[in-house]
């Protein structure tokens, strides 16, 4: 075992296991992927996972899996696919499915990486020609000490590959074992992968060398300069963040503290207007606007520190939706009591969820019961199923719908003096249903909803 890499298998729940499988999943579903990608792992069961949850990416995706193995049995892999509900017989009889030996496969070509590739790129075309989007290509690269070649040459078939990518309806993932490759063959094979899978991470790999510059590099040297710069680079941006989240910090306690303590002030002299016997009706109305909008600061300041304070430091874990649900309903209870929230559909799913979940549905819902002008508002929350493996939450209102402008906001993430989405209500649920790679969005219909999708639990 090589010491200079963590152990991926931490000391953890089995919930939390699931937590980084699904976080996983999440990226490969949102991101956009490379054409060449590398996983490093040293437990098997992270291995398998990964493996597994690329595969069903790729068949979900309209794209052919073809699947080397080596290390592992074919039977290993078959059970690791079914785990996250790949049906595997049907998936392998429609030709959707491919598992080969590896040793096999690369002997077929002679170990020659030219042949390989055009192989490769014969499936590939093969792939769209049965009408398939792509071929998404999985190896164990323990194949390489099953043969007589260096460690170079299996690099370089990497790099010759990696430059073949571009121009291939192709999506492949190269799977090292860190027990098996030391320190500087870990460090060659970065060289040649855009994007890296570690930890049940999908990461942007900084070391990355395009396939003309590691060719056009034979000393090494250059290499290593690229890593110490890119390492620089990496460090001065952190230096960037670091510096601007302190100055945020500062400004955010300024507006919570500071301006807080003044507007009780301005609070204070309000209410004690509102107590005289003498103001006319004018008078009146505009003093219940003044206390009105006064609060409304006070709302956003509390859920500002409230974002500050959990957003940020929040966790992704597995649940059913009724205690959540509950938990908004109690607080939609006592913040808007003339209300009326009626919930229909399963409840008892268990579904990938940002711990705040709770707040962002008591948010939506307070947003829908605000837009009516009624005495006795109403609000419909649904949960639905949707196969295979998302579940769905709406929250329906016979109110004014949420303007085009804030959901064009929301939907950028960015907010401009001339755009910008009113309150923080909106924000928070966004970021807590996004944190667990969930969505939010706003279907247009004869009454206006918001639709949130998350992510149903593995079994």
């Amino acid at each position: 075992m090589n010491p200079d890499y963590p152990s991926d298998e931490r000391e953890q729940s089995g919930s939390e296991t699931i937590q980084t499988v699904d976080t996983l999943r999440g990226e490969l579903e949102r991101n956009d992927l490379a054409r060449h990608l590398a996983l490093f792992y040293r437990s098997p069961q992270n291995q398998l996972e990964v493996a597994a949850t690329f595969v069903k990416q790729g068949l979900r995706s309209g794209n052919r899996c073809l699947y080397f193995v080596d290390t592992n049995t074919r039977s290993t892999i078959e059970r690791a696919f079914r785990r996250v509900d790949i049906d595997v017989e049907r998936r392998v009889a429609d030709g959707d499915l491919l598992i080969e030996n590896a040793q096999d496969a690369y002997r077929e070509a002679n170990f020659d990486p030219d042949e390989l590739i055009s192989l490769l790129a014969d499936a590939c075309h093969g792939s769209v020609t049965d009408e398939y989007d792509g071929l998404w290509v999985a190896g164990e690269l323990s194949w390489c000490f099953h043969t007589n070649l260096s460690y170079d040459h299996v690099i370089g078939f990497e790099a010759d590959f990696d430059a073949a990518c571009p121009d291939l309806p192709v999506t492949a993932l190269c799977q090292y074992d860190l027990n098996q490759f030391n320190d500087e063959s870990v460090a060659k094979a970065l060289w040649t992968h855009e994007q890296i899978v570690y930890r049940y991470r999908l990461c942007e790999n900084p070391y990355y060398i395009a396939p003309d510059e590691y060719r056009s590099d034979g000393s090494g040297l250059l290499n290593g300069q690229l890593m110490l710069e890119q390492m620089y680079d990496l460090a001065h941006a952190r230096s960037q963040v670091t510096r601007r989240e302190q100055r945020l910090s500062v400004v955010n306690r300024i507006l919570r503290h500071d301006i807080r303590n003044d507007l009780n002030v301005v609070r204070g002299i309000l209410n004690l207007f509102a107590e005289r016997t003498d103001l006319d009706d004018t008078s009146e109305d505009r003093l219940d606007t003044a206390i009105r909008h006064v609060d409304g600061i006070f709302d956003v300041a509390d859920k500002a520190r409230y974002v500050e304070r959990t957003i940020s430091r929040s966790t992704v874990e597995r649940g059913t939706l009724a205690p959540f649900i509950e938990r908004a309903l109690d607080r939609v209870t006592t913040t808007h009591p003339d209300a009326t929230v009626s919930v229909e559909g399963i409840h008892d799913v268990e579904v990938v969820t940002d711990a705040n979940l709770g707040v962002a549905l008591a948010e939506l819902l307070e947003y829908a019961i605000d837009a009516q002008d009624a005495d006795e508002p109403r609000v419909e929350l649904t949960v639905s199923d949707r196969p295979p493996e998302r579940v769905q939450i709406e929250v329906q209102y016979p109110g004014q719908p949420i303007p085009r402008t804030d959901q064009q906001v929301l939907n950028e993430g960015i907010e401009t003096p001339l755009n910008h989405c009113r309150g923080l209500g909106l924000w928070l649920a966004k970021w807590v249903v996004e944190n667990a790679h969930g969505t939010l969005d706003f279907p247009e219909t004869d009454e206006p909803r918001i639709r949130i999708e998350l992510y149903r639990c593995l079994a």
